[in-house]
Formats: C-alpha cells, sequence, structure tokens
C-alpha cells in the first residue's frame, strides 16, 4: 500500500512549524508569511500538493516498473537541475566550457563538462530500471544491467546505421528501453540560457527485436524537464501532457499543469531568423506571408527564438505557433519523437515538414530529421505551402 499524506499545522506561536510529509520528502518552514502562503496553496488547490509519485501511482497505464523508471529520471533531473543552479558559483571553468583536447559526441558535437557529468548521471541512475539505454552523447546501447555494451555500426558524420549488434543482449528482467538526450542545450550554460533533458520511454522485445529500432508511435511515456526560473518535470504516457515543478526544499515534483493543451493555432514560430537565406522556398513564402498576415489563419505572426529546444518546444507547447528546425539537425530517437509524442497527447503535432514524426522509423540511433512542433494547424498549413525541408548543411559557431 502506497502511504502518502499532506499535513500543514499552524500555531499561534513563534516556532510556528509547518510540516510537509509526501513520500519521504520533507521540510520545515519557520517563515509566518511563507506558511501563510503555503496554507492558502494547500486550502485552493488541492492539484498544487499531487506530488509525481502520487500522480504515477493513481494513472492506470503506469505500471511498477515503468513508474519506477519515470521515478528515476526525475531524480536524475533534480540532480543535474541543482547543479546547474550553482554552477558559476561552485564548479570549475571546464564544466562549462567545452571539453579540453577537442572534445566531441558521437554527433560530432563539442562537449562540455556538463554534458558527460549529466549523461553520467542518467546512466547511473535508469540502468537498474531499464532493459537498454540509448544516449545522445553514446556511440553504443548501453545495457540495463552490468554487462558488454553493444557495438552499433554508424557512420558519425550522418547518423546512418545499419543497427547491427555484434554482442548478444543477455536478460537484465526488464521490460522497457529509454533513449535520452541527458542536456540539450549546453551551449547557453555559460550565458544562463534555459536548457533541459528529454527522453522517451518504450517497449523492449527483448532477442527477437533490435533496440530501438521502431517509430514514435510504439513509445509508452515521454517526457523532459526545463531547467529555467523554476525546474519543470512535463510527461505523458499518451493520454494527456502534465507538467510538475521542483519544490526545492522537500526535493519533490509537484503537479503543477494539469492536462496541457497545446492551441490549435498560434501567433508565434520559432527557428534561427538568420538562415533565411539557405531556406527552400515554401519556407520562405511561408514565413513571409506569416509576418504580413497572409497565411490561411489571417494571423500576423511574431518571431520567438531561444535556440535551446526545450525552452522553445515549452512555450509553444502552452501558448501555440509552432517550433523546429527546417534541416536534418536533430535527433529522432533523443528529442524529435519524444517532444512529437508530447505536442500529440496535448492535441499538438510534430511534423518533418512531409510526415507525421512518430511514424518515422529510425534510421539508425544518431538518425536526424527535419523537425516542426506545435499547433497542429499552423503547421498543416505550413505544409501546404510544400517545400518546407532544408537540405543538410552544417553551421560553425
Amino acid at each position: 500500500t502506497v502511504q502518502s499524506f499532506v499535513t500543514y499545522t499552524f500555531l499561534n506561536s513563534a516556532k510556528e512549524t509547518t510540516a510537509f510529509s509526501n513520500y519521504g520528502c520533507a521540510f520545515k518552514c519557520n517563515d509566518l508569511s511563507r506558511k501563510t502562503q503555503i496554507r492558502r496553496l494547500c486550502s485552493t488547490n488541492s492539484a498544487i500538493t499531487e506530488t509525481l509519485s502520487q500522480y504515477l501511482f493513481n494513472l492506470p497505464s503506469a505500471d511498477e516498473e515503468i513508474s519506477n523508471a519515470v521515478i528515476a529520471i526525475a531524480d536524475s533531473c533534480i540532480e543535474i537541475s541543482g547543479l546547474l543552479a550553482v554552477l558559476p558559483l561552485t564548479c570549475e571553468d571546464d564544466l562549462l566550457e567545452t571539453v579540453a583536447n577537442g572534445g566531441v559526441n558521437v554527433q560530432g558535437e563539442k562537449q562540455k563538462g556538463m554534458d558527460i557529468i549529466s549523461n553520467n548521471i542518467f546512466k547511473e541512475n535508469l540502468r537498474p530500471h531499464a532493459a537498454v539505454l540509448a544516449s545522445e552523447e553514446e556511440d553504443s546501447i548501453i545495457l540495463g544491467s552490468p554487462g558488454k555494451m553493444y557495438e552499433i555500426a554508424f557512420d558519425p558524420l550522418d547518423g546512418s546505421s545499419n543497427l547491427s549488434v555484434n554482442t548478444s543482449l543477455g536478460s537484465s528482467g526488464k521490460m522497457y528501453e529509454i533513449a535520452f538526450d541527458p542536456l540539450d542545450g549546453s551551449s547557453n550554460l555559460s550565458v544562463n540560457i534555459p536548457t533541459g533533458s528529454i527522453f522517451g520511454i518504450g517497449l523492449h522485445e527483448g532477442s527477437n527485436e533490435t533496440p530501438f529500432s521502431r517509430s514514435g508511435r510504439s513509445l509508452k511515456a515521454a517526457g523532459y524537464a526545463l531547467y529555467s526560473s523554476s525546474t519543470e518535470f512535463v510527461l505523458s504516457f499518451g493520454e494527456e501532457t502534465v507538467g510538475f515543478t521542483l519544490d526545492r526544499e522537500r526535493s519533490c515534483f509537484i503537479k503543477s499543469r494539469n492536462s496541457i493543451s497545446c492551441p490549435e493555432r498560434g501567433t508565434f514560430y520559432s527557428l534561427n531568423d538568420g538562415r533565411e537565406p539557405d531556406w527552400p522556398k515554401g519556407l520562405q513564402r511561408w514565413i513571409y506571408d506569416a509576418k504580413r498576415g497572409l497565411t490561411p489563419s489571417g494571423t500576423i505572426y511574431s518571431s520567438r527564438y531561444v535556440c535551446s529546444l526545450v525552452a522553445d518546444f515549452h512555450r509553444t507547447l502552452l501558448v501555440g505557433g509552432w517550433a523546429g528546425n527546417p534541416r536534418p539537425h536533430l535527433r529522432l530517437l533523443y528529442e524529435a519523437a519524444p517532444l512529437a509524442f508530447l505536442a500529440e497527447a496535448a492535441g499538438g503535432y510534430g511534423s518533418d515538414g512531409e510526415q507525421n514524426i512518430l511514424d518515422i522509423v529510425p534510421s539508425g540511433l544518431h538518425g536526424r530529421v527535419c523537425v516542426f512542433l506545435g499547433s497542429r494547424k499552423d503547421i498543416e498549413d505550413m505544409e501546404d505551402y510544400g517545400d518546407i525541408q532544408q537540405c543538410s548543411k552544417k553551421y560553425e559557431f
């Protein structure tokens, strides 16, 4: 039996104490104004006291194993959030800067020290809860139980793979495989711009099937953490998309957004306008028309672009419009499919410019796709313009 309770006691004394307890999370607060605020929250919004653990326990589609995996992911995000919150004060410079000696990940991207730390946190916390793992920072699949890593043959320049598995899987006894991007947007750390973590969880078919070889339709759950002025954890099992906010005093995620709904249309688009000369003609026409209220919606759109995928997607999910990249730059397994899963559960849409991202079968562990995520009607209007996928091009920063 899951035991959970919330208690709040207000005493008329200088030592008055408010105690909250939820799944082992507790804190004391001795500030009257703070206690009063908490009391009002608890009395006016019961949803604000529901922890992530409670939500999972009450969710019929979340079995014990996937619930434990999600909690392990959330714990990883709490740990990363804590490190990021004080990073400029407590860390060595190389955690903010590129790894010495030309460190790059499998994508050919320059790694920050925090990329490596975040990846290790995810691996350590998730291995006991998954059959296999795949990380954006790793060139091979990671076994969920102690053992050898898969050896995957692929070309790191284009992300292609023949998905040939050269070692046997062995048996971890776990049902799920988890793909994750441990720290998205790390290039922004030195200027304190929001970053995030992204994950997708699918059923593992054992030795009968190569891991991570099915489309996003096979996902059972997906989510992300946004590390910003607060840390949010957004999650979906397909039925709805919900949001949780980190209470640092309790080290718990508390439900703060009920059943997020992405508007059918928005007023913003989010991509790098500086690349406009390289865009295909259809995308150029849509942006030209959007700025003048000439698209089918008649809306005059504005541009909002952080250049941090989780931040741009989070805003878009809540207020509408679309965010993405017309180049085949974002990874299908680690970024595009999980976020498309979340968008669709919230009534939105994820497209590569020609088809639903959730219908795309991975070409390899690190295959990349064009991405447009957000309001369904806005993206469908843009698809009707045609020719919105940009050819692959690498930009130096």
